[in-house]
């Protein structure tokens, strides 16, 4: 069994920092997760070797160890020691010191052993220098120690809903898996948003906690707003005399209708911008976006003789 070069897994130096340790372990364990890379032994076993070198080097004592034994184990293994004959116990006791009991246990992805078929996440080479990726030096043996159930299986779900019941908050009741469930949608919530239920998910096999509920929030597309951030925006039409002479108008919102004024000789496609009139922040339901109001002018349709003689002699006019 070889030496493993935890620091060269992880990309960085001998001196590196704890913040650049964790900074380096998310970015591999990103790239390389089962959830991304489904199917693909490779990053599989890629995802547990950056997993088993960030439980090491995370930990100012284990890393310690580690760094003490690199130096001794080329030698070791020159001297005729095998990787099962190695004890750390007997190593710190001829190095004056005193050994040490520890139980490990992997905080890394939920459901990871599960990725891989129950197995251990950790290398021989691992368990031969720490004892066992669960027992732990002095600890119970591996198939004497007790595992906490396993936890049921997250679930995940959509659930559509319109751009009113994004606006004021609502709740919402369907079926999933067998049971109804309700929830309850925060005024402001954006298309693309998670809410979690606890334990809402799938039961576990081992009489362990449920798995957690994740609803992905769809908002479905409005007839006559459109939303940018906290800010609605929308197209009305004014008839041709109210563009001309000017006039109030009144304007349908999410909430309440709001009237407002229109200047004189008002232009096709000018646009008016109504502060908080828009959505709900999300963060702070109180505060609120605009509501920009895009101005379009209708033009009058099935004129009698009288109105276009009225017309023309207007057209004379601005002649």
């Amino acid at each position: 069994m070889d030496y493993k070069d935890y620091y060269k897994t992880l990309g960085i130096s001998k001196t590196a920092g704890q913040d650049e340790i964790k900074k380096a372990y998310r970015k591999l364990a990103a790239k390389y997760h089962p959830d991304v890379n489904p199917d693909n032994k490779e990053a599989a076993q890629k995802f547990k070797e950056v997993s088993e070198a960030y439980e090491v080097l995370k930990n100012p004592e284990d890393r310690k160890m580690y760094d003490e034994l690199g130096s001794d184990w080329k030698q070791y293994k020159r001297s005729g020691g095998q990787a099962q004959d190695f004890n750390w116990q007997e190593w710190s006791q001829q190095r004056g010191r005193r050994p040490r009991q520890r139980t490990y246990t992997y905080q890394g992805s939920p459901g990871f052993e599960d990725q891989f078929g129950g197995e251990s996440p950790f290398s021989d080479f691992f368990e031969s220098f720490f004892g066992g990726g669960g027992s732990g030096i002095g600890a119970e043996p591996r198939t004497a120690r007790r595992r906490a159930p396993a936890k049921g299986r997250d679930v995940n779900a959509e659930l559509d809903i319109t751009l009113e019941e994004a606006y004021h908050g609502s709740e919402k009741s369907f079926m999933i898996n067998g049971q109804r469930i309700r929830v309850k949608v925060p005024p402001g919530i954006e298309s693309g948003k998670r809410l979690k239920l606890t334990g809402k998910g799938e039961a576990s096999p081992s009489n362990g906690k449920p798995g957690d509920l994740y609803i992905k929030l769809n908002v479905l597309p409005h007839p006559n707003f459109r939303r940018e951030g906290d800010n609605l925006h929308t197209e009305l039409p004014i008839d041709l005399y109210t563009a001309v002479l000017g006039g109030t108008i009144s304007v349908p919102t999410l909430g309440e209708k709001f009237n407002i004024k229109i200047s004189p000789e008002t232009q096709p496609g000018k646009t008016l911008r109504l502060t908080g009139r828009g959505m709900p922040n999300f963060s702070n339901p109180s505060q609120r976006g605009n509501l920009y109001v895009k101005l379009g002018v209708r033009i009058p349709e099935n004129l009698t003789v009288k109105e276009k003689e009225l017309f023309g002699k207007l057209a004379e006019l601005r002649k």
